[in-house]
């Protein structure tokens, strides 16, 4: 008999699961979907363990973060089911005259609950395989690759995450109803859909005031903002711009609905305009009531947003161009110069004085670097000549020198002068500052032919007495512009180059972005008379090419990490004051490896980042915006609940269906329309300002993410605010007919 009461009143109360079961099924399919990315690997053909790697890591990270969206959900499940109980009071307390007891008719409410859940579980894990199977897709065009052999993949591991964590929120609800059904008294039950939340209503003019002061505060706030650009995110102007948009948003919505009925009662034609009245007074009302919740949803929204658009941002900033910042099989770094106890800071930073340095405090490395006067691959080919000769095709080495007594001060000086509207807050006042105390940094035209050459790109000639600026950072792009116009000369004994006007965007190492910044290429003359100073290189890089040998690019990679042990095994002495790394075969030195980075590394792990980050942002935006859709949809829900009789007397009083529709229809937009259409103000302004001070200077464009941001909003939001009219309809409808 029970199980057949919960069935019919199921069936009975359809349109009041509809937004609880909507909600179930996204927060069980997105759990599942994005809970089964460590399971698709199996489609690709992953050799590399570096590639499985990264599958590995972003499915642990979002296993790790789905225990916040297991508790956001779980919120969710249980505010949904405290409207539903709300709206079945009057049913329940007519079960319980009938003669049931409180223990049988929570057995009722236990069934209806258990077979939503059921329903709802089995619905969106079904929905969650197919999403699963798109994600695949998605996946391949993350890593540029393309499935192969496609075959249906069940993640039994996502499976079971879900079903444990939903069943623990099932526990929860279930234990809750029960409670809540013993602790209600009859009358209470019977007459709960007589009694309404108490109106609200504010003084109309202190609501005006306060909503031109709110007005006032969020202008400030998004002055504060453009002011601070989104870069110094501890300076005081960004911490103003965040108390002003809070203070702003919450003193918006407090005095809203008391403002819009001070300008509405005032415009009569508008205001006396079908149920233009009721409408407004029902939704002042509400907004009156819950301001708090609306406030909180408008920033969520904001945060989903912006932090959606301009994450998928930074992905093109860090690994957009990863082909072209990587032109060469590999760079071995050498990160020569450091001061007393290997720290840079702690040196005088004067180019005479580094050989010095670097004898007190390696000289190991100093006798070795002389030996092969300072050739990284001669020092590399001479420790293992068979496997050199097997892998490398074609090297080039640069050096880069400080010129003595030379500082970028004079060429920023030059730079301002040229264009006096070059925005130095581009690259940062500290940077600046820093930069005009570092001194001038030249390599060889050789060199730079040299790695030209590897790149198959045209030589660049220099004649002599002349010198090319040489950059490809975005942010720097403007400055060695101007730098490299106002012909500038940089002077060094009897040595003297001028600039020529052009700017070579040349990348000189693989790396993760574009690195070439404010280099000035030199007649090889002028670096030999830095050299008869007794100069040492400040920095050296060993740009590599493999050679055809059949091997995979990462055991190319194997190969030359053994290549490089071969020279300085780990358990060398001498080298203390290197970048020590406890995973690398190999020590890690000053000369003539620091490091190896290699394209192949470049792009797997620019591919990993960009799949984690990817998903991670996709699956915030998911439950953010079913959160607060799924919370504007049941408050809107239980007003129209509450309301249930006055439309019923509007009803009698002769207004048709379809003046009451759009009145409806009318509270339904404006609730979810207005806390949406702050937060895209403060959007708006927070991905502007990052965009003009970040992001563009770095060629990077926000259209294509906010695009997708838009469609989410379209999509999940949207959703829901066609499901609550739908809803809302239907229960005003059953009210006008109820007898």
């Amino acid at each position: 008999m029970y199980l057949k009461l919960a069935l019919r009143n199921i069936k009975r109360s359809v349109r009041d699961y509809a937004v609880y079961f909507i909600t179930l099924l996204f927060g069980v399919a997105i759990f599942y979907a994005f809970n089964s990315i460590g399971s698709q690997q199996v489609l690709f053909d992953l050799q590399s363990e570096t590639t499985e790697h990264q599958f590995a890591t972003t499915a642990r990270f979002l296993e790790t973060f789905s225990g916040v969206i297991a508790f956001v959900l779980g919120f969710l499940i249980l505010y949904a089911n405290r409207f539903l109980i709300k709206r079945r009071k009057r049913e329940l307390g007519t079960y319980l005259v009938l003669g049931m007891n409180s223990v049988q008719v929570s057995r009722i409410v236990l069934y209806e609950t258990v077979l939503v859940g059921l329903f709802s579980l089995a619905c969106g894990l079904l929905l969650g395989f197919i999403l699963s199977q798109g994600l695949s897709f998605f996946t391949a065009l993350l890593f540029n690759t393309t499935i192969s052999n496609y075959q249906f993949v069940f993640s039994f591991d996502a499976f079971i995450l879900t079903l444990i964590c939903f069943a623990a929120v099932y526990l929860i609800v279930l234990l809750l109803n029960a409670f809540s059904i013993t602790r209600y008294k009859l009358i209470d039950l019977l007459y709960a859909d007589k009694k309404n939340d108490r109106v609200l209503v504010r003084n109309p003019w202190a609501c005006f005031a306060f909503f031109i002061l709110s007005i006032g505060i969020l202008a400030f706030a998004y002055y504060e903002l453009i002011q601070n650009g989104l870069v110094m995110l501890d300076d005081p102007s960004f911490m103003y711009a965040t108390i002003g948009m809070l203070v702003g948003s919450l003193l918006f919505f407090w005095s809203l609905a008391g403002f819009a009925i001070a300008i509405l009662t005032r415009m009569r034609s508008v205001y006396f305009r079908g149920l233009n009245l009721f409408t407004v007074r029902q939704v002042a009302s509400q907004i009156n009531t819950a301001f708090a919740s609306l406030w909180i949803v408008c920033i969520l929204l904001f945060f989903s947003i912006t932090v959606f658009s301009t994450g998928m941002g930074f992905i093109e900033v860090f690994v957009g161009d990863v082909q072209k910042s990587n032109p060469f099989s590999a760079t071995l770094d050498a990160e020569i110069w450091y001061g007393p106890g290997g720290d840079r800071r702690m040196s005088s930073g004067d180019p005479l004085e580094r050989r010095a340095e670097m004898q007190a405090e390696a000289s190991e490395r100093l006798a070795q670097a002389e030996s092969y006067d300072w050739d990284m691959s001669e020092a590399l080919r001479a420790a293992a000549p068979k496997l050199w000769e097997e892998t490398i095709a074609a090297t080039a080495q640069i050096d880069i020198y400080s010129v003595p007594g030379v500082t970028y001060e004079p060429l920023f000086e030059a730079a301002w002068k040229e264009d006096p509207s070059l925005d130095q807050a581009m690259i940062g006042e500290e940077s600046v500052e820093q930069l005009s105390s570092s001194f001038v940094q030249v390599i060889t035209a050789s060199a730079l032919n040299a790695a030209c050459e590897l790149q198959g790109l045209e030589p660049i000639n220099i004649e002599p007495g002349k010198a090319v600026m040489v950059n490809n950072m975005q942010i720097t792009s403007d400055i060695a512009r101007a730098i490299a116009s106002s012909g500038v000369s940089i002077e060094m004994e009897d040595e003297r180059v001028t600039l020529e006007p052009k700017v070579h965007e040349v990348q000189l190492e693989d790396n993760v972005l574009m690195s070439s910044a404010l280099v000035i290429a030199v007649p090889d003359s002028f670096v030999e008379a830095i050299k008869a100073e007794d100069v040492i290189p400040e920095r050296s890089f060993l740009d590599v090419m493999y050679a055809d040998n059949g091997k995979t690019d990462e055991e190319n990679d194997l190969a030359l990490a053994r290549i490089v042990s071969a020279l300085q095994p780990k358990d060398i002495g001498g080298f203390e004051k290197g970048f020590a790394g406890e995973i690398d075969e190999w020590a890690s030195l000053l000369w003539p490896v620091t490091r190896i980075i290699t394209a192949y590394q470049m792009v797997v792990q620019s591919n990993g980042m960009r799949l984690m980050i990817t998903y991670l942002a996709l699956y915030i935006g998911f439950i953010f915006l079913i959160s607060v859709a799924a919370v504007l949809a049941i408050q809107q829900l239980s007003q129209v609940a509450d309301s249930s009789m006055r439309f019923r007397t509007l009803w009698r009083l002769g207004c048709d269906n379809s003046m009451l529709n759009h009145a409806l229809l009318a509270q339904v937009l404006i609730y979810f329309l207005v806390p949406l259409g702050l937060a895209l103000c403060h959007s708006v302004c927070a991905i502007g300002v990052l965009s003009e001070t970040l992001l563009a200077a770095l060629g990077v464009s926000l259209l294509e993410p906010i695009a997708l941001a838009a469609l989410l909003v379209v999509i999940i939001y949207g959703g829901y605010m066609v499901v609550t009219y739908l809803c809302a309809k239907g229960m005003m409808k059953s009210a006008l007919t109820e007898r």
